[in-house]
Parts: structure tokens; C-alpha cells; sequence
């Protein structure tokens, strides 16, 4: 009978998994991507835009349509569209440093 042996070195060995610290270095790394700048976005736009503000107008702009759409068939539909558009838009004047 053979006997075979596996021999690891210490850069094959991994660590165990900390969920919660893989969670945190997930978000950090979207966070840093969502605030890098946008060169389409800001190229439009003659100043400096970033990913996060760019993915907000698109989803006012989302939400606005489906509100119009909305309006027609599901009034309580449209009044919620409403509200998270109110939303979405207070939140990206806030981050800019606008009054609210």
C-alpha cells in the first residue's frame, strides 16, 4: 500500500473567512467605485460628476416616467412613484451641500 503525502507551504494555506470584515471590504471597494469620477457624465456636463450622482439622476428620471405612466392606470402607485423620486432628489441635493 502507498502512502502519499501533501505537503502545503504557508502561501497556499488560507484563512478562515470573516463574513462580516468580507461585507466591509465589499462595500468600501462599491463606495470607492460609485465615488470615482464619470468621464461620459462629466464630459456632458462640463464639471466633475461622479458615479453615484450620475446612477441618481438616471433613476429620477426612471422614477419621473414611471410616475407618468402610473398616473393613468394606479393613482396610489404614482403618489409612492412621487414620494421616492421627492426622495431620491433630496438626498442628491443634500450630498451636493444644496439647502433642503
Amino acid at each position: 500500500m502507498q502512502q502519499a503525502t501533501i505537503n502545503f507551504t504557508a502561501s497556499e494555506v488560507r484563512q478562515p473567512v470573516n463574513l462580516r470584515e468580507r461585507m466591509r471590504s465589499t462595500g468600501r471597494v462599491i463606495n470607492q467605485w460609485l465615488d470615482t469620477k464619470s468621464a461620459f457624465y462629466s464630459r456632458i456636463a462640463e464639471f466633475e460628476v461622479t458615479r453615484r450622482v450620475a446612477i441618481r439622476v438616471n433613476l429620477v428620471t426612471v422614477a419621473m416616467i414611471v410616475a407618468a405612466v402610473a398616473i393613468e392606470t394606479a393613482p396610489v402607485a404614482a403618489l409612492a412613484t412621487a414620494l421616492s423620486t421627492a426622495w431620491v432628489m433630496y438626498r442628491a441635493m443634500m450630498k451636493k451641500g444644496g439647502e433642503a
